[in-house]
């Protein structure tokens, strides 16, 4: 394996900007008295800092253009190193480099699962692990808008957008400007977010923690216990709503936002709104109408992969259900898991199409969506995604099974790994042991990388650009 000068110095950036925002962490973990959370912030600090910074410096002038292998390369190799720097500011509530491994992959992925209680948690931790959410949605967001929507010419073009602008075929040039308008956007939405809750009702440190997991749909709470029981209905209200934003395409958003108009529609969040009422509506009809409120929650928190809970446990949706609707997920280019809802979208009006043809043999017209023509070649693909999901689900929960205590346990943890919807499962993780955490983060990585590059990538890993 040879990375290219490209592919390190893009890794050395995602190692360097860990490193700098693991820094005020560190001064403020010092002055709340958590001693161990701030060894362990400042250790991932210096981690970051100085092997990202002499990453930069040492492929400071090279000069490469990157084509699909070392994009790929960067894909899976930024997932699995991220984490790396991440991890020990997690040493302080963790039983070792394995559980802390864990908490930094579901962090940075959105997973959103975990070991700990937030009351029990250093509060300089948990606002850390909200914003490691929030840096991994946002590297979701660029890689999809970049480098995947670079390798989706011959598919559907799910991803691809305005913000795809690749020169003489470089697949590295335009990270740096999505990064800046995504993160324009992404800030922004995460800001009135903040202040959303705040007027809602939330405590600051509430909103603060909310609006960083809640627009990533990472799903980690600030507190402990029941979500109705510390934070009020319209605050819930307001969570859901930057659920769905971050589930939904930001790159339509985007175009909408800066340029006025919408050149495709917001198809994705119209079919989680849909599914989430349908659940609403048969939750009530099945426990009484003052179920069917929070079933809508818990749907929309599904099927947006931010897993949050609002009905009482062992009350409302099975946990089949939620992760049923975790693996449609949101839209292609969002910062949810999942098949992604745009896909399952095309397979149905496919679907729809082919027994029109049953019916109406002499009917023609091709497969259309989002005001484009699809080929075979690119349904044949969206097959593909739908297919590999259970595959690897099932593949993964027989691996977990050896450290489950049931097989539906085993299915659970590997279903909301997998989705990146950590909290569907509850609070499981712990049950699994050490080498449950394992394989548990290495379905969050796959799920973050959308499972199908994975047998390229270990191809690219070992050959040349």
């Amino acid at each position: 394996m040879k990375p290219s000068p490209r592919t390190i110095r893009a890794l050395g950036w995602s190692w360097l900007v860990i490193g700098l925002c693991a820094l005020p962490f560190t001064f403020y973990a010092t002055a709340m008295s958590e001693v161990s959370s701030a060894r362990g912030l400042g250790t991932s600090a210096l981690i970051g800092i100085f092997l990202g910074g002499g990453c930069l410096v040492a492929t400071n002038g090279l000069d490469r253009r990157v084509r699909a292998p070392a994009a790929l390369r960067l894909l899976i190799l930024g997932w699995m190193t991220g984490p790396l720097v991440a991890a020990p500011a997690f040493g302080a509530i963790s039983d070792g480099w394995v559980e802390a491994i864990f908490e930094s992959v579901s962090a940075l992925t959105t997973t959103g699962a975990t070991l700990n209680d937030p009351d029990a948690m250093p509060r300089s931790l948990v606002v850390w692990r909200s914003t490691l959410q929030w840096l991994g949605g946002l590297a979701t967001l660029v890689l999809a808008v970049t480098v995947l929507a670079g390798l989706d010419d011959r598919r559907a073009g799910l991803r691809r957008s305005s913000l795809l602008t690749i020169e003489s075929g470089d697949l590295f040039s335009n990270l740096g400007r999505a990064l800046i308008r995504l993160g324009a956007v992404y800030s922004g939405l995460t800001a009135v977010g903040f202040v959303a809750l705040a007027f809602a009702g939330a405590s600051t440190f509430e909103a603060f923690n909310l609006a960083m997991s809640g627009i990533s749909t990472g799903g980690y709470v600030p507190r402990g216990g029941e979500l109705t029981e510390w934070l009020p209905l319209p605050a819930i209200c307001v969570l859901a709503v930057m659920c769905l934003v971050g589930a939904g395409n930001v790159a339509v958003l985007y175009e909408h936002v800066t340029r006025g108009r919408v050149t495709r529609r917001f198809g994705d969040m119209r079919a989680m709104l849909a599914v989430s009422l349908a659940c609403g509506l048969a939750v009530a009809a099945i426990s009484g109408a003052g179920s069917g409120l929070a079933g809508f929650f818990d749907a929309l928190f599904a099927v947006t992969t931010a897993g949050y809970s609002v009905s009482e446990a062992d009350a409302g949706l099975p946990v089949v259900a939620l992760i049923t609707l975790a693996l449609a997920g949101g839209a292609a280019v969002s910062t949810s898991g999942g098949i992604k809802m745009a896909r399952l979208r095309l397979l149905i009006r496919r679907a729809g199409r082919d027994i029109l043809l049953l019916v109406q043999p002499s009917s023609v017209g091709g497969s259309r969506f989002a005001g484009r023509t699809v080929n075979e070649a690119a349904l044949v693909s969206v097959w593909a995604y739908a297919l590999a999901y259970p595959v690897v689900m099932a593949l993964g929960a027989l691996a977990l099974g050896p450290f489950a205590a049931d097989m539906g346990l085993a299915w659970s943890v590997a279903g909301a790994a997998l989705t990146n919807a950590g909290p569907v499962a509850g609070d499981v993780y712990g049950e699994v042991g050490t080498g449950g955490l394992i394989i548990a983060s290495i379905l969050m990585i796959l799920g973050r990388i959308e499972i199908l590059p994975l047998a390229a990538v270990l191809f690219l890993l070992f050959s040349g650009d």
